[in-house]
């Protein structure tokens, strides 16, 4: 059984072509979610934490937070959602309209967390600004979910210093009772997340966009099973759009391929290393087993 614990849902005609453009960087592709469903249950995915995510402060760019409504409606026993937004407005103030929609959104629609992007949005996780939306998630109960990793996009739309995890730590002593997810291992601050996380109960962090490196990949999670905290790693596609960063045109495979790997490729590379293997409950539990704990979905 997999679950994969992070991946986003878009409609092209809510990203801004000239940002884009300006940037050279490649509009993704709408994906039919019926082609979605039939690639992640090929590739063994029983349920899946769907996102959009809300870029709109800087990047005038949305990718279509009501594709992921659709996505619950149409799929209620597939498909988990979060909500994404902006919690800080152009002006730099407290932005009431996100607040409302989050609130509304997790009451109608059974939204599981929040995801929140400060490299994108260019503002701190510990901006005392964005504290009412920690203080709602803490109240639902729900997770809340950070970008805070350097693999991004060109830094003038999202600099480095809003993407480390330092600033982590106020939102955590702050918060110690709200669950918090780190994307990307905290990617390239693996091990300073592994020191948050040892020390933190309710931080956790996925693998998405790792699996190019895989040596490193396979390092850093040795290093999370030495601090304690294997326990809290998940596995995560960060789906997108095919060809679009890891993914190539047929993202069935790209799945599979990654789920085989953490199967039977991280002990190959342990064992080829002379570094600690590891064993079946770990995988199963970045598999499927610590997303279910999170989530609490079967």
């Amino acid at each position: 059984m997999v679950i994969d614990s992070h991946l986003h849902l878009i409609r092209k005609k809510n990203f801004d072509a000239d940002t884009y453009n300006q940037l050279n960087m490649v509009l993704p592709e709408d994906t039919a979610l019926e082609d979605l469903v039939g690639w992640l249950k090929e590739a063994g995915v029983k349920k899946a934490v769907v996102m959009g995510q809300d870029m709109t402060r800087i990047w005038k760019t949305n990718f279509g937070e009501q594709y992921v409504v659709e996505a619950l409606k149409r799929y209620p026993d597939f498909f988990v959602g979060l909500a994404s937004v902006e919690p800080i407005d152009v002006y730099n103030r407290f932005n009431q309209k996100a607040y409302d929609y989050f609130t509304n959104a997790v009451a109608t629609h059974k939204f599981k967390g929040l995801l929140l992007t400060p490299p994108y949005g260019q503002y701190y996780s510990n901006d005392k600004t964005v504290y009412p939306f920690y203080e709602k998630a803490l109240e639902y109960n729900i997770v809340v979910q950070f970008h805070h990793s350097a693999g991004m996009g060109p830094a003038i739309l999202a600099p480095t210093k809003y993407a480390d995890p330092y600033k982590l730590n106020d939102v955590l002593v702050d918060f110690p009772d709200l669950k918090i997810v780190s994307e990307h291992l905290g990617y390239p601050w693996s091990e300073h997340l592994f020191l948050l996380m040892a020390n933190a109960e309710n931080l956790w962090t996925d693998l998405a966009m790792l699996y190019d490196r895989p040596v490193q990949l396979a390092w850093n999670l040795v290093l999370a099973k030495e601090y304690g905290v294997i326990g809290k790693v998940m596995y995560a596609s960060d789906y997108v759009a095919p060809n679009i960063d890891l993914f190539s045109d047929n993202p069935a495979d790209d799945f599979k391929k990654w789920i085989v790997f953490i199967k039977e490729g991280l002990n190959k590379i342990c064992d080829r290393c002379g570094w600690p293997l590891f064993s079946e409950e770990e995988l199963e539990g970045i598999l499927w087993k610590n997303a279910n704990r999170l989530y609490e979905l079967v």
